[in-house]
């Protein structure tokens, strides 16, 4: 409900109207009273003041709360109604009339402000410090844009927006020691601490002011200061070469040398109403203003308040100054002693005497300040951190600019490439690589080769993507040719040498992305009072566009105004509501309308504020304006929103919120769900049943070692197997326990699961997935704890290493034979070896140590080694994670792919390597969205894609999961949405018959494992195929049929091998793409290849994909001789 309070403000002595005066309304609370808004009378006392009251419901803390009224001229308040309510809701019709004392005439004093210009070292605008308190995040990219998909800006790239800024810091005192604290947002939530602030200052004035601005440059190059809009001499103008001024000391204002200070002397008169800009003007002054070296003055109307700054209480500062005194054994305050009580306020300098300055203290005297200045800061990031109901929004100073180091000099750096058409080229003289950028989207990047006789010209396309794109992104040009680029997209694009350069970024308040930029805070219908400064002096200018908002100018109203280089205005905009809301839900928020059992829902909504330029948004020129909003709501109303718009509930975090960058995509998304049911057992080990929808799972010692979670129906019940291991005659707990073991599943017509090792150590078990039985078979010779086992081409089982260092090979109904003893520099493979039977019948050990083999068990003594990118992926416990690409005809070509880890080279990274290639390599693939440096489990989804989730911890879930299409390598790796637990170390993921992914394990949850999850890809949201009817076996070098209706649409046939995981590795996941050789109506007739190496014997899930990659359901089929 909106409500206008009306009112006039009367002279208490002669009852006429007093205008111009600036009227407050407060609610009245119990401990603190809460600000709702303003405004000015205007010449007959009468004012109006709007506010919606969904904004403050949690505000009131009764139904009908009583408001009452505070009269201000500039910081004298002229009358207060605290004592005698006068609005109430009940009655909003009811005018108000306040009797105040008329406002004294305006004073015309001079006042003293101390600027000093300050390096800040190591600034990145998108990190502008390291030591915050929550809520204040940094380094995020909130928008989620091209290289920030996961929302976190990349450290590297942090790193190269870095530059040393340089800033006007205004100070309390005259000798320079103690820094002003006040933020420059008062609601911003965001905001550095002033340490770390750019700008460092907004200066507020009145009318009949004289400022006395004195600036102490303490950097090592000279610099001035040049003021906008005040009235003042040349001997204030500070611009290079005419502010030539001179004191009798030789000073300047246009050139102030390192350490000297000059005074600018400014007026304030009656037509300077409004917001200034100020900066450096000395030679090169574009450079200095790019790394901060600006600020504004804003001039408020004669009876207007200045913002309610953050001061430090004296009783805190007090003792800094005693210990100046202590130590430098001269009095701080002229001729007088440090006063017990100090009250101050905007315009208020501490004038200290004048030997005492920060530039003449003595050496102890400066380490004690700064240690004291140390304690501010702590102080200051304690203070602002305490929540408030209400932050003021009525002075919100933002500054539009760019910010680069001035240092940065690329080898070669074009010009913008114009889009649809524009065209650069840059000649290379001198061979060498040259690595290259484009600066407005610098997750763009390429190379080129210059080498003598290579070709010339080459020409290199800027692909419109998504993504975006060089291509090709690595060339080759003979020494002296020419690379021309061809910007082909929508967008601006520069081509920018990597060596040397850094990159600037498009900055609101010194910072850039959303995220670590402006969020500023407010309520629903409150006034934002918007100064707006554009400090990039390029040639290029921007505009202001705050979403769902609007003012009036010129007659008309806008949301969008364009500024020039130095320009700026002021505006006043309405937070807008989070939610619209239906007749029926407005009037529930009136106290006499309102539904039996409404409670209270806040609600928030964040509205971008940015420049409307593209690559000026996409480079970081954007903010945050956060709406909150109270409503009364029954279940039933919070239901219909919910389920109509969804119902944005304000859970108090500063977030990014948790999106898939990419939700249209065909392959990418999906989403988790709780599996009902407590496990009851770790899921470190798991293993597909075939022909059943039922895993078979186990973890930690116990007697009852082992689980089965069937899938059959919706919600998937927990089953207890017909026996257990340690129920084998002879064997007791310890002797049969399968915590890392190792297992199979057998090329029997049941489907027989082979498991064995671990801390049993050498004890062997068979499980039939018909009856849920295990039975101890044949023991190995040697122990095999951490071992690996797959299935050859002929259907035996090889087992490799664990804590020996031979393979055995077990034949069902047979046993082991005897162990074949592995060459000495393999002996890093020995725990859990990522092990790959290859086409041509040889194994591949893929990690996670390095380097990696291929090895014939015919001359087990010649293996081949290749040395992966990034070394070992694990240090020990096997973190990280591989798998074997689908193999598709005609070539079958094998390749492996390792990912993660917990090694720094390793966390972030992935790699593939060719074992058809004629010399094998590994090669980098694109690194992941966020570190996973703890186990985790590569999936083979139906499709080819490689799905990833786990291995991450520290955070509030179990991290987002990640998808790579190996057929589209240049997407990289696509997020999703995250997990509710951490999976880690000794966690599993396992495919299911259905495509969907089920995943569990620890860390564990008060002594027992947390609920497992299911992943559904995105394909669950989709039509699939079906397959009606297919083979329950199919024979090597034979056709067989598939019954589909959907024969026209397929384009694929896949077979995905059982799986059968722990500790990050599936040991049985391999998977077959089947040529089609026919299709009918309602039939495909699909060839299976006779190399049985290709599949080895057992059990499989047969899908058929369409043209768009959709799979069906799996169907069981055995592959077999």
């Amino acid at each position: 409900m909106r409500y206008d309070i009306r009112g006039r403000v009367i002279d208490s002595f002669t009852g006429d109207g007093i205008g111009g005066v600036r009227v407050e309304v407060w609610d009245k609370d119990f401990i603190l009273d809460d600000y709702l808004g303003s405004a000015s009378t205007v010449t007959d006392g009468s004012f109006s003041i709007s506010f919606e009251d969904s904004a403050f419901h949690d505000l009131f803390f009764d139904r009908w709360p009583d408001l009452y009224f505070r009269v201000y001229c500039y910081n004298e308040l002229l009358a207060s109604t605290e004592s005698s309510v006068l609005w109430n809701i009940r009655n909003p019709q009811t005018g108000v009339t306040i009797h105040a004392a008329h406002p004294k005439p305006l004073a015309c004093d001079e006042r003293h402000i101390y600027l000093k210009i300050e390096r800040i070292e190591h600034y990145s605008p998108v990190r502008p410090q390291e030591k915050v308190v929550p809520p204040v995040q940094y380094g995020r990219d909130c928008m989620r844009g091209d290289g920030h998909e996961n929302g976190l800006i990349p450290q590297t790239e942090i790193d190269a927006r870095a530059l040393t800024a340089v800033v006007y810091r205004a100070y309390l005192d005259s000798g320079y020691l103690i820094p002003k604290p006040d933020k420059l947002i008062a609601a911003d939530i965001n905001e550095p601490v002033y340490t770390h602030r750019v700008p460092g200052t907004v200066i507020y004035t009145r009318p009949c002011q004289r400022l006395k601005i004195h600036v102490w440059n303490t950097d090592d190059v000279p610099h001035s200061l040049h003021m906008h809009g005040l009235r003042y001499g040349i001997d204030s103008d500070g611009s290079w070469p005419f502010g030539t001024q001179a004191a009798h000391h030789g000073s300047r204002s246009d050139a102030i040398c390192p350490g000297q200070t000059w005074i600018y002397t400014f007026d304030v008169p009656d037509n300077t109403l409004g917001a200034w800009p100020f900066h450096d003007h000395t030679y090169h002054h574009d450079t200095k203003i790019d790394q901060g070296l600006f600020a504004g003055v804003v001039v408020l109307g004669a009876c207007d308040r200045p913002p309610r700054h953050f001061r430090f209480p004296w009783e805190v500062l007090r003792p800094i100054y005693l210990d100046i005194e202590r130590f430098e054994r001269s009095p701080v305050f002229l001729d007088k002693e440090i006063p017990e009580l100090f009250e101050f306020d905007e315009e208020t300098v501490i004038q200290l005497a004048p030997y005492i300055h920060a530039q003449r203290l003595k050496d102890e005297t400066r380490l004690i300040l700064k240690q004291r200045l140390d304690f501010l800061e702590e102080f200051t990031l304690k203070e602002l951190a305490l929540p408030r109901r209400v932050i003021n929004t009525d002075h919100v100073p933002v500054f539009l600019h760019v910010m680069s180091n001035p240092e940065a000099k690329p080898v070669f750096d074009t010009d913008d490439i114009e889009e649809l058409g524009g065209e650069a080229e840059i000649v290379f003289n001198t061979a060498g690589d040259y690595d290259y950028f484009c600066r407005h989207h610098p997750e763009m990047t390429g190379i080129v080769h210059v080498v003598p006789g290579g070709p010339d010209p080459v020409t290199v396309t800027i692909a419109a993507g998504p993504p975006m794109v060089f291509s090709p992104d690595e060339v080759t040009v003979g020494v002296g040719g020419t690379v021309k680029w061809i910007n082909n997209s929508n967008a601006h694009h520069t081509v920018t040498s990597a060596q040397g350069a850094s990159m600037p970024t498009h900055c609101i308040n010194g910072r850039g992305f959303t995220g670590n930029t402006p969020t500023i805070v407010g309520r629903s219908g409150q006034r934002i009072r918007w100064y707006v400064f554009n400090l990039d002096t390029s040639p290029t200018w921007h505009n202001f566009h705050p979403h769902a908002m609007r003012w009036k100018f010129g007659g008309e109203y806008l949301d969008v105004r364009s500024l020039g280089p130095a320009e700026s205005f002021i505006v006043e905009s309405e937070i807008p509501p989070v939610l619209l809301l239906t007749a029926e839900e407005e009037k529930a928020q009136l106290p006499e309308h309102r539904p039996p059992g409404a409670t209270l829902h806040q609600l928030k909504g964040d509205f971008l504020f940015h420049c409307h330029v593209h690559h000026h948004m996409m480079n970081g020129m954007v903010g945050l304006v956060r709406a909150r909003q109270s409503l009364w709501l029954t279940e039933d109303m919070a239901h219909e929103i919910s389920h109509r718009t969804g119902l944005p509930l304000d859970d108090g975090s500063n977030a990014c919120p948790d999106v898939n960058p990419h939700p249209c995509r065909g392959h990418g998304g999906g989403r988790w769900e709780e599996v009902p049911g407590a496990p009851e057992v770790a899921f470190m080990h798991s293993v597909l049943l075939p022909n059943t929808q039922r895993v078979l799972y186990w973890g930690y010692t116990r007697a009852d070692q082992s689980r089965v979670w069937d899938y059959s129906t919706l919600a998937g019940s927990y089953l207890l197997p017909a026996n257990q291991p340690a129920d084998s005659p002879g064997l007791d707990i310890n002797t049969s326990n399968l915590w890392s073991a190792e297992h199979t599943i057998l090329d029997t017509a049941a489907g027989t699961l082979l498991i064995h090792g671990g801390f049993s150590p050498n004890k062997a078990f068979t499980f039939d997935p018909a009856s849920l039985t295990w039975t101890r078979v044949a023991d190995t010779v040697g122990d095999r704890f951490y071992a690996t086992t797959l299935i050859l081409a002929d259907g035996r089982a090889v087992t490799l290493y664990g804590n020996v260092k031979t393979i055995e090979i077990y034949t069902h109904g047979a046993g082991w034979a005897a162990p074949i003893a592995m060459p000495a520099s393999m002996n890093h493979h020995q725990y859990y070896p990522w092990t790959y039977l290859l086409p041509d019948g040889r194994l591949f050990i893929a990690g996670p140590h390095d380097p990696t083999h291929r090895i014939d068990l015919a001359v087990p003594g010649a293996p081949e080694a290749f040395s992966t990118i990034n070394g070992d992926r694990s240090t020990g416990g096997e973190k990280g994670s591989s798998v074997l690409f689908i193999l598709r005809p005609p070539a079958y070509q094998p390749i492996a792919c390792i990912m993660g880890g917990n090694p720094a080279a390793a966390q972030k990274t992935v790699e593939m390597i060719d074992l058809s290639a004629p010399v094998p390599a590994w090669t980098a693939l694109p690194d992941f969205n966020i570190p996973r440096a703890e186990q985790f489990t590569a999936t083979l989804l139906p499709d080819g894609r490689i799905f990833v989730a786990g291995g991450v911890s520290g955070g509030p879930d179990g991290g987002v999961c990640e998808i790579f299409d190996p057929r589209d390598p240049g997407a990289g790796w696509v997020m999703g949405p995250a997990m509710k637990y951490v999976r880690t170390y000794h966690s599993s993921f396992i495919l299911l018959a259905d495509g969907s992914v089920l995943a569990g394990g620890d860390p564990q949850s008060n002594g027992a494992p947390t609920p497992h999850e299911r992943f559904f890809p995105d394909y669950f949201d989709m039509l699939r195929p079906v397959i009606s009817n297919a083979p329950a076996t199919v024979n090597y070098g034979a056709s067989f049929n598939i019954a589909t209706p959907n024969a026209a649409d397929i384009t694929e046939v896949v077979l995905l091998r059982a799986g059968a995981v722990t500790h990050g590795f599936n040991m049985s996941q391999r998977g077959l793409e089947c040529v089609v050789s026919g299709i009918g109506a309602g039939v495909l007739t699909v060839d299976m290849p006779a190399n049985t190496n290709l599949a080895p014997p057992g059990w499989y899930l047969l899908f058929i994909l369409n043209a768009s990659r959709v799979p069906s359901m799996g169907q069981w089929v055995r592959v077999t001789t």
